[in-house]
């Protein structure tokens, strides 16, 4: 595919100018008139990754252009030479060869922050305070403000009571998101700055600090009607919440899911009430709940909509990704 080839052209001398790594995560064209084009790229800068989302608009066969791009490049985790080749590239582009450009949004919350300015081909730069640490319990309570944002706002001891911390590290976690720019937290309410970009940082704390530690076990359904009811149906779990595809579907009747994941305090139940059965390539899959606060899609048997995103990006399956999109939109709508 030539389009294929263009991408991969310019990742690799945006690459080679700036030192960073960058892949293709997925990619796919959509069936439509205007033949639009969604990707998502990966840039790992030392052990971290940024998903980075491209929207294309494809008019004729040799004008492809990115709409925009939803998350920032942390510029304070490079090394002193990435930084410097980064900022001698003078580009506010990922690439730009004439077939398609990436728009791309740095900045750095560390030691000397840059940042696209209105000049085309100019970035500014200017001083910041230190980078966001990241740890399970950040991530956690990065969960707990995304998932209740739109409930009122709760005291440092109730906030530190729901994700099982100290009020100190409540306060502290506060302080650092404000001074990264994620937050503002004001007397009334606790506001983010850019919710695409504080939802992002979710998914990826989640990803890293969270998923791994969290216990599961797969089950298979017990035949093939009762999978078809999983699919098509509406199906109230009584002892757990859906997730992912499924939790998707009943949020906006998204695709049909081919494999599932449930949130419970109770799995054994679950698999009672179901009557799964253990299977360790099955497509059921049981996680430990690892909150413990009431969210606004509780009563519709699903998780929030910050865990259902972040399980649907950490799938990988293209069309999970093109769900998350719509997912983070509706989230986005809703504050």
């Amino acid at each position: 595919m030539n389009i294929e080839k263009s991408i991969k052209k310019s990742l690799n001398d945006f690459a080679k100018q700036t030192g960073l790594g960058i892949r293709i995560q997925s990619y796919w064209i959509l069936a439509s008139v205007d033949q639009a084009f969604d990707a998502s790229i990966i840039i790992e800068v030392g052990g971290l990754e940024y998903p980075f989302w491209v929207n294309y608009n494809q008019q004729g066969k040799r004008k492809t252009k990115a709409e925009k791009i939803e998350n920032v490049l942390e510029m304070g985790n490079l090394t002193r030479e990435e930084k410097t080749k980064f900022l001698e590239t003078k580009k506010p582009f990922l690439a730009n060869n004439g077939e398609f450009s990436i728009p791309l949004t740095i900045s750095n919350i560390k030691s000397h922050e840059a940042r696209i300015s209105k000049t085309p081909g100019k970035i500014e730069s200017r001083a910041a305070e230190n980078t966001l640490p990241s740890s399970e319990s950040l991530a956690k309570f990065i969960h707990l403000l995304a998932a209740t944002s739109q409930s009122a706002k709760r005291t440092q001891k109730i906030m530190a009571d729901e994700v099982g911390i100290s009020v100190a590290a409540v306060n502290k976690y506060l302080k650092e998101l404000e001074a990264s720019n994620y937050i503002v937290n004001d007397r009334a309410r606790i506001r983010f700055v850019d919710p695409g970009k504080f939802l992002d940082l979710w998914a990826v704390e989640y990803i890293k600090k969270l998923r791994p530690g969290i216990s599961k076990i797969t089950f298979d359904h017990y035949d093939e009607k009762q999978y078809r009811e999983f699919r098509a149906g509406s199906v109230m779990l009584k002892n757990g919440y859906w997730s992912a595809a499924k939790a998707a579907d009943v949020v906006m009747k998204s695709e049909l899911p081919e494999r599932f994941i449930i949130y419970s305090d109770k799995p054994q139940e679950v698999v009672k009430d179901l009557r799964l059965r253990p299977s360790e390539a099955g497509k059921i899959e049981i996680r430990k709940k690892f909150w413990d606060f009431d969210w606004k899609e509780k009563t519709q048997g699903i998780v929030d909509l910050p865990l259902i995103y972040a399980d649907l990006i950490d799938s990988g399956d293209p069309r999970d990704l093109k769900t998350a999109r719509e997912i983070r939109e509706i989230w986005i709508r809703s504050l």
